[in-house]
C-alpha cells in the first residue's frame, strides 16, 4: 500500500518569488507607518474639511501628480515583476503596451482622473502592506483591517466609479458632526498603526 506524500504548508505564491516581489524588503513596521502617514493626512482633510477635498477631483495638477504616481508605481511592479509570472511574455513589451495605455488615460479618461489615480494608489499600497504582513499574524491583524477594509474596498470602489467618491466625499463634507467624527476615527486608525509599528521596530 502507497503512503499519502506528506502535507505541504498552502503556497499561494505558486509563480512570484518572495525574494523577487516589488518592495518585498519592506518590514511590517515599515508598512505600518506608511499606512500611518496615509490615515493621518486623511484624518486631518476630513477633520479641518479643506477645501481640497472638494478641488483636487478637477485639479490639473492632482491629475498629473496623482496620475502619474500610479503609473510610475504601476510600472515599477511590472518591471520587478518574476519571470514566471510574465507568462514567457517580452518584458519589454509588457512594459511598452501598459505604459502606453496608461498614459492614454490622460487623453481618454480625463474626467475625475484624479480620483481613479486616487484609487489604483490606495489598492497598490494595500498591496503591499499585506506583502509585508505576509505570515507575520497576528502583527499583521491591524494592517490587514485597514488594508482590505479601508484601501481595497473604497479604492476599487472609487477607481471604479469616481462619481461614487464625490457623494461620499460631498454628504461627508455636509455635516460637521459627520467630517469630524470621520477624521477622528482615521486619525485614531492612523495612532494605532504607529504604536503598532514602533513595537515591531
Amino acid at each position: 500500500m502507497v503512503g499519502r506524500p506528506p502535507a505541504h504548508p498552502l503556497n499561494l505564491r505558486v509563480a512570484s518569488d518572495p525574494g523577487l516581489v516589488l518592495m518585498g524588503a519592506v518590514t511590517l513596521a515599515q508598512a505600518y507607518y506608511a499606512l500611518a502617514a496615509v490615515l493621518l493626512l486623511a484624518g486631518f482633510l476630513v477633520w479641518t474639511g479643506a477645501e481640497v477635498l472638494r478641488s483636487f477631483r478637477r485639479s490639473g495638477f492632482a491629475t498629473a501628480v496623482l496620475g502619474l504616481a500610479a503609473v510610475a508605481w504601476f510600472i515599477g511592479w511590472l518591471w520587478f515583476l518574476p519571470e514566471p509570472d510574465l507568462a514567457g511574455i517580452n518584458r519589454n513589451f509588457v512594459l511598452a503596451v501598459f505604459t502606453l495605455a496608461s498614459l492614454a488615460a490622460f487623453k481618454y479618461l480625463p474626467d475625475l482622473l484624479p480620483i481613479r489615480s486616487l484609487g489604483v494608489l490606495m489598492m497598490f499600497l494595500a498591496r503591499h502592506v499585506l506583502d509585508a504582513g505576509f505570515t507575520h499574524l497576528p502583527y499583521s491583524l491591524l494592517a490587514a483591517s485597514v488594508s482590505y477594509g479601508l484601501l481595497v474596498l473604497f479604492g476599487l470602489w472609487w477607481a471604479s466609479s469616481p462619481p461614487a467618491f464625490v457623494r461620499h466625499c460631498d454628504w461627508v463634507l455636509a455635516a460637521p458632526f459627520r467630517h469630524r467624527l470621520l477624521g477622528a476615527l482615521l486619525a485614531g486608525l492612523g495612532a494605532a498603526c504607529v504604536y503598532q509599528a514602533s513595537h515591531l521596530a
